[in-house]
């Protein structure tokens, strides 16, 4: 990607001045505002359970997605998580005139948010993939010259472990792949292949029989990797703020609609009322039972007007 400005991959790949204080407050600041525009919205949540929830909701893979690994988790490892979630709940929560949360809903202050949230996000998807193949990469299977799983799931796992911890399994999964997965598997499994798999048959038909390369120009395979998942999550992150396309949008679900209609076509009142079957008994609370009733009290009309006037004739 040369033709991106060097501050651009800079930033993409992490690679400039105070990065992981800037990832960590701004992943911090994205949760606390989530919780305050939604669960606490009222402030009726005490202020630990909102400081707690906000925790959850920034670092939900850093506390637990270590333990696929073995590994102690990085709110244990890593002190600015802890002090980047104190700073942006005082922020958000307890500034003069409520200044900080009415900042972090402009949208200058939610698109910087964003972007460097979704750089936390990025890196984490290339840091964990990486640390699983050099953790496997001497045991693969007799199928493949590197392993293929273990990598793409540590990477995937990673941002869903929240959506487990706050929702629980069938609630989290009850609507369909929720988007940390679909973008989890993409990226990790793109990532994988085109950095780490020298030998085998995916990693050379992208290197060498498709359009990256010409996009990746003199860079090195690593950190094409890298800038081509963050240039990805940039742009979707984006899109799926309220301001542009909402949180449902999906490129893979919007290509997908276009082949493969997912409502169900209405039919015609043609059809609907040779489908409807006729009952007969029906209630005069149904279709066919007001229809008979309406009938009946004009034939009942009917025949007391017809009484009336034969009563009329006779008196005469």
């Amino acid at each position: 990607m040369d033709f991106l400005p060097p501050v651009i991959v800079s930033f993409l790949t992490a690679s400039f001045d105070y990065a992981p204080e800037a990832q960590c407050f701004w992943m911090a600041f994205q949760g606390a505002m989530t919780v305050r525009n939604g669960p606490n919205k009222k402030n009726e949540l005490g202020w630990f359970h909102a400081f707690l929830y906000s925790v959850l909701l920034s670092y939900g893979g850093a506390l637990f997605g270590f333990f696929w690994m073995g590994k102690p988790t990085g709110m244990l490892t890593n002190d600015l998580n802890g002090f980047a979630c104190i700073i942006a709940f005082v922020l958000v929560n307890y500034t003069p005139f409520d200044i900080g949360y009415k900042l972090g809903n402009s949208l200058p202050v939610v698109l910087v948010t964003t972007c460097c949230a979704q750089l936390f996000r990025s890196q984490g998807v290339v840091k964990f993939c990486g640390a699983a193949f050099e953790a496997l990469k001497s045991n693969p299977s007799k199928y493949y010259p590197i392993p293929v799983f273990g990598p793409i799931l540590n990477a995937t796992l990673l941002g869903n472990m929240t959506g487990f911890f706050t929702k629980g399994f069938h609630e989290y999964l009850k609507n369909g792949m929720p988007w940390p997965f679909q973008n989890g598997l993409f990226c990790a499994t793109f990532y994988h292949f085109y950095v780490h798999d020298d030998k085998g048959f995916v990693g050379q038909f992208l290197r060498e029989k498709t359009f990256l390369p010409f996009l990746q120009g003199d860079m090195d395979t690593k950190t094409f990797g890298v800038v081509f998942v963050g240039v990805f999550m940039q742009i979707v992150g984006i899109l799926q703020l309220p301001f542009f396309l909402g949180p449902s949008f999906s490129p893979f679900t919007s290509v997908y609609g276009r082949f493969v209609s997912t409502t169900p076509k209405k039919s015609s009142p043609q059809k609907l009322a040779k489908q409807t079957p006729v009952d007969t008994s029906s209630p005069a609370g149904t279709t066919n039972g007001t229809a008979t009733k309406k009938k009946r009290n004009r034939n009942r009309k009917k025949t007391g007007a017809n009484n009336n006037r034969s009563n009329k004739e006779k008196l005469s």
